[in-house]
């Protein structure tokens, strides 16, 4: 009985042993029969003709779409600009294939976004930030390239990056259309371009970043730009990377503050603070706060009507009302001080209503800080329907004069009128 359970035994283990053998030679053959997908697509492209080389094509380019989003799940965000430029990149490739492009444009389009991927997953610190000029492609307008170029070292690139990544591919890419059907395929894209420049250079120049990492990154001017800008945002994320991002220094002389309100605008005959001044405050106020050592000087001012004295106490409240909401704020009142010049420095514009808003305004100016302000025009109030009122009552004016009566003058047996 004894020796019949050690057979039995035995046998078991013998059978387990095989069935592990089994399971492991057809884990294999599974891994044998799924092999790894590629990075780059079939060539030539004539081969492009059937369904499993078509297949395999698209479960390449599927595949780098989703290391683009495990990326951004991750941490790295959306409007990351290295990640942008990733995705403008795969959607050339992406649409060109779809449009049975023969050239290689689909392979080196792919090839840079794939690049970039690669860079990003291995958390690369120092990805270059140029944008290659495939063959396929030919660089124009130089124009948008130069701007490009000069938002990458604008202070508010943080903010723009997005815009600019994409910018800079779609440029390319209306070269491609330009050098195989001509200027009214490329159109479009130049157009995209366009909107995104702008869209860009809006975004750079209202940057603010929060006063923890102190406002935008702050660039001298003639500094090489900074390589590391992995995450535009305010906040790195904590996933992102394996290792902590270092910004190196550009450079030891001052660096200015920038990108800083310097006036708030009032209603007609007006010292409160509208909503959209207070926005513009809280930025003030913000920037108050990281700089401790700033202090600023309010000075009031009106449009030209109305006396002398009544303009000099209104452009007085106009100031003192933004002296308390900074107080309000958490800023403290021995930082300020406050004048008032009611009409004595006019704004002027073509629209006359435009220069009297552009004049109900107070101005800052800041001390203790080497700063690059700018006059903001997002909350200046027109008054409205005034110019209505004006034909109306010029209308009215017509209308009430008298009209002129000739008089007759008998001579003789003629009438003469005068």
């Amino acid at each position: 009985m004894l020796a019949y359970n050690k057979l039995t035994r035995t046998l078991c283990c013998i059978a387990a042993i095989y069935m592990a053998q089994g399971v492991h030679a057809e884990e294999a053959q599974n891994n044998q029969d799924t092999p790894k997908v590629a990075e780059t697509l079939a060539t030539p492209q004539q081969d492009r003709i059937s369904d499993v080389v078509i297949g395999r094509d698209l479960e390449t380019l599927k595949t780098a779409q989703s290391r683009i989003a495990k990326l951004n799940n991750n941490g790295i965000e959306a409007e990351n600009y290295f990640l942008v430029k990733a995705q403008a990149w795969l959607d050339f490739a992406m649409h060109e294939y779809y449009e049975n492009d023969r050239s290689q444009v689909i392979e080196n389009a792919l090839a840079e976004s794939y690049k970039l991927i690669k860079e990003m997953e291995a958390a690369n610190n120092s990805i270059s930030m140029d944008t290659l000029v495939i063959p396929e492609s030919v660089r124009l307008r130089e124009d948008l390239w130069k701007i490009a170029a000069e938002l990458k070292q604008h202070q508010g690139f943080a903010c723009a990056a997005a815009p600019i990544a994409e910018m800079e591919v779609r440029l390319v890419w209306a070269g491609h259309e330009h050098e195989e059907l001509g200027w009214r395929h490329a159109r479009e894209h130049f157009a995209a371009a366009e909107r995104l420049a702008k869209k860009a250079r809006k975004l750079a120049d209202n940057c603010f970043c929060p006063p923890e990492e102190k406002p935008c990154p702050m660039m001298v001017a003639k500094a090489e730009p900074v390589q590391d800008v992995l995450d535009k945002s305010r906040t790195r994320p904590k996933k992102a990377f394996a290792e902590p991002v270092v910004i190196p220094e550009v450079s030891s002389e001052p660096i200015d503050l920038v990108n800083v309100p310097n006036n708030v605008h009032f209603g007609l005959d007006k010292s409160d603070i509208n909503e959209k001044g207070a926005l513009i405050l809280d930025r003030v106020a913000e920037i108050l706060k990281a700089y401790p050592h700033m202090t600023a000087i309010l000075v009031g001012h009106t449009d030209s009507r109305a006396s002398k004295a009544y303009n000099l106490a209104l452009s007085e409240r106009r100031a003192k009302s933004v002296l308390n909401y900074l107080i309000k704020k958490g800023i403290d009142k021995a930082r300020f001080s406050y004048q008032a010049e009611g009409f004595n420095k006019l704004k002027t514009a073509e629209d006359e209503l435009l220069g009297h808003a552009l004049s109900r305004r107070v101005e800052i100016a800041y001390f203790g800080e080497n700063i690059i302000s700018y006059d903001q025009t997002g909350d200046i109030v027109v008054e409205e329907m005034r110019k209505e009122k004006a034909a109306k009552q010029a209308k009215s004016k017509r209308s009430s004069t008298p009209k002129k009566v000739s008089k007759k003058v008998k001579t003789g047996s003629k009438q003469l009128k005068k």
